[in-house]
């Protein structure tokens, strides 16, 4: 289409300026000089000139067009290149101090100031880009690449990019001083996170390798030798490890690993026992100074991951030293017997060391009043003035500890032998017991010059020997109360049993008839004491068995609580009052119907039994998961030793009067408890006692009645 433009440009002209030059040459040469064909041939000359430059106009903007198309297609290609090898570019105007940004395949371009600039870069890299494009600009350099580091990613919790940026010029003014800087930058922040990745497994690598204990030495997939550590050279003779790597010796060449094919092999351990003058290897110091070589190896092949193999690392261990200390302890046996004799002198000498655990010295000089503990006699570990030593014992042992100092510093002879309490706190958090056995240390003269001893931690023991003290002292306690209840049940049985035995014997003698009623009522007194002093004894082993079961129910605990209380209160004496007091019409919670029934109504029989006129009351409430029940009475009340011992058992005050058989109250409270419940009494003598128990339970549902209403 665009040659079609030209060729009819063309047409168009040669129609215009042929006829002109036709009629031109058909008039006579002379008449061509006058004034009319003068015009002619101007005209003609302006016409062919504006052809000319309509011409060449079109044919540069086509040509221009063309240049820029191509221009746009590699600036595509460009920008497909950079992107693929994650490459960035801009300019940088050095007349007008600004930076070019382009995207969009060139298509947009962003001018920033150097200041809004460097918010894409570390403020000190950005500095050092900034002074290279100085240099680049003043001709001190042609070009120029350093690494920078972006600004922090605060979306990637600060994470910061690496790039390699490269300035050179791109564009020079007429007198060739630079005016376009080219910047290109490429991503190398994942090529930087690989190489300081090698760098730091060939580090730990190397370091393993050539720090370990053992022998290592590398041999690669033809079973060369390629690296050896320290520890095997050694072990080997060698003195000069290039020199035996250079030697390209083989695992062939080992004599264990003759015939050994290691690349089938994944794992092998050895042990081996060399004469060292057969060994007929490039290793000719083998051993240095020993006969046989006696030898542990472990040999891991190592595969890539298509299980190609990649070398083979031999680990192992000089075991000669062991193998002969075996060997040689037969041999040394008879002359153990004859050392035994001097080896008891020195076990005398170091018994103390021995005999106990976790051993300090202490050293303490008088001049400079300082302590010094230390596991070593070279060096102390701690050094300690008086003061700092005191505040480290607690502090009812402070004036101790401090006439201990005062004697040493008057230089008193005699050995100081002392267990004290530290506030040092050991795994369990329990406080360190250090025992400190220190004599004085003598000049010629006989003066003291210093102390020294030992101190040991004996925190173990101490708390050991007090919990043997407190175990003691609950086992005597629990000793004396099983003989005092052994000896008061004896005595319990025996009084009824001895009242049934004796109004029976009379029988037997000589009685009135009328007597034998009050024998018979006697005889079923005591039986009905005896019975349930027995039936509550059995209760009691089976409570301490843990044999009662607890069956939990959905019960009225308001309708059930009344029927317990006045059940208990069924033989109260007449002038005392009792009082229930109830705010609930319905209480549905579940609980241990039998049991708790046992426990209320025993209390209550219980006041009932020791109120004689006055009051007893009994009212309960449930908060926050519980029932409270509170059963109190106006009577004798109990004194302060009667109230520590209401739970024993077969306890009774003396001077008051016996109800029950002395097994009520433990029975309850062992029941309370077995309810994961508490019991407690509050009493005084002369003003009644006050029973409090709480039981937890599930409440239902409830109706609670008006007037109780808060």
């Amino acid at each position: 289409m665009r040659n079609n433009y030209l060729l009819r440009l063309v047409y168009l002209g040669a129609a215009t300026v042929l006829p002109i030059m036709a009629h031109a040459q058909i008039e006579d040469v002379y008449a061509a000089f006058d004034a009319r064909h003068l015009v002619a041939y101007l005209v003609a000359a302006f016409l062919i000139s504006v052809f000319f430059m309509l011409f060449y106009n079109r044919l540069y903007y086509f040509r221009e067009k063309q240049v820029s198309s191509d221009t746009e297609q590699m600036n595509a290609q460009l920008a497909m290149i950079l992107e693929s090898s994650q490459t960035e570019t801009w300019t940088y105007d050095v007349n007008r101090v600004t930076f070019h940004t382009y995207s969009e395949q060139g298509k947009k371009e962003t001018i920033y100031r150097p200041y809004n600039f460097s918010e894409f870069y570390d403020r000190d890299d950005f500095q050092a880009m900034l002074k290279m494009i100085n240099d680049i600009s003043n001709w001190e350099q042609r070009f120029g690449s350093l690494t920078v580091k972006s600004a922090p990613d605060k979306a990637h919790d600060g994470e910061q990019r690496i790039y390699n940026v490269t300035i050179s010029i791109l564009r020079y003014d007429r007198r060739n001083k630079p005016i376009l800087l080219l910047g290109t930058q490429q991503d190398i922040t994942e090529d930087q996170k690989k190489m300081a990745k090698t760098r730091d497994l060939a580090l730990m690598y190397h370091t393993v390798f050539n720090t370990s204990l053992i022998d290592m030495i590398y041999f690669d997939a033809n079973g060369v030798l390629s690296e050896i550590n320290d520890n095997a050279c050694e072990m080997l003779g060698v003195k000069d490890r290039q020199a035996l790597i250079d030697s390209k010796l083989t695992l062939a060449d080992l004599p264990v690993f003759e015939g050994v094919d290691f690349k089938t092999l994944d794992r092998m351990y050895t042990s081996s026992i060399t004469k060292v003058k057969d060994i007929d290897r490039p290793m000719g110091t083998f051993a240095e100074g020993q006969e046989v070589v006696c030898y542990e190896q472990n040999v891991t092949t190592i595969r890539d991951q298509q299980g190609a193999l990649t070398g083979v690392v031999l680990s192992g261990l000089n075991i000669t030293d062991m193998v002969l200390a075996q060997q040689h302890e037969k041999a040394n046996a008879k002359q153990l017997k004859e050392t035994t004799d001097a080896i008891q002198t020195y076990i005398r000498n170091i018994n103390y060391s021995l005999k106990v655990s976790d051993v300090r010295m202490v050293n303490y000089n008088p001049d400079t009043h300082v302590l010094e503990i230390s596991s070593d006699l070279n060096q102390a570990q701690y050094r300690l003035t008086q003061v700092r030593a005191i505040s480290l014992i607690v502090p009812k042992l402070h004036r101790k500890v401090e006439g201990l100092f005062i004697r040493m510093d008057n230089r008193r002879k005699g050995v100081i032998t002392i267990t004290l309490e530290t506030l040092l706190r050991d795994d369990f958090g329990r406080h360190v017991f250090m025992n400190f056995n220190v004599m004085p240390i003598t000049n010629e003269q006989g003066e003291v010059t210093h102390y020294f001893g030992m101190c040991r931690n004996e925190t173990e023991m101490t708390y050991t020997e007090m919990k043997l003290q407190e175990e003691q002292a609950k086992a005597q306690e629990t000793e004396q109360l099983k003989n005092t209840f052994l000896l008061n049940m004896s005595y319990e049985l025996r009084t009824p049993l001895n009242a049934v035995i004796g109004f029976a014997g009379l029988y037997e003698g000589e009685h009135s008839e009328e007597d034998e009623p009050v024998f018979a009522e006697e005889i079923k007194k005591n039986t009905d004491v005896l019975l349930q002093l027995i039936n509550d004894i059995l209760f009691l082993s089976r409570l301490d068995a843990r044999m009662i079961e607890h069956n939990y129910q959905l019960s009225d605990f308001a309708m059930l609580f009344e029927a317990w209380c006045y059940m208990g209160w069924a033989n109260v004496a007449p002038g005392v009052k009792v009082i229930v007091e109830n705010p609930y019409n319905q209480l549905m919670v579940n609980i241990d119907q039998q049991n708790l029934e046992l426990v209320i109504s025993k209390i209550c029989l219980i006041t009932a039994n020791h109120t004689k006129e006055g009051t007893i009351r009994a009212k309960y409430e449930y908060r926050h998961g519980e029932l409270m029940i509170t059963i109190e009475d106006t009577g004798p009340g109990l004194s302060p030793k009667a109230l520590s011992k209401v739970f024993d058992r077969f306890v009774h005050e003396e001077g008051m009067e016996r109800q029950g058989t002395g097994l009520d109250m433990p029975i309850v409270k062992e029941l309370v408890e077995q309810m994961n419940g508490t019991i407690e009494i509050q009493s005084e003598l002369g003003k009644g006692a006050a029973v409090y128990i709480s039981i937890p339970c599930e409440m239902a549902s409830f109706d609670k009645k008006t007037e109780f209403l808060v």
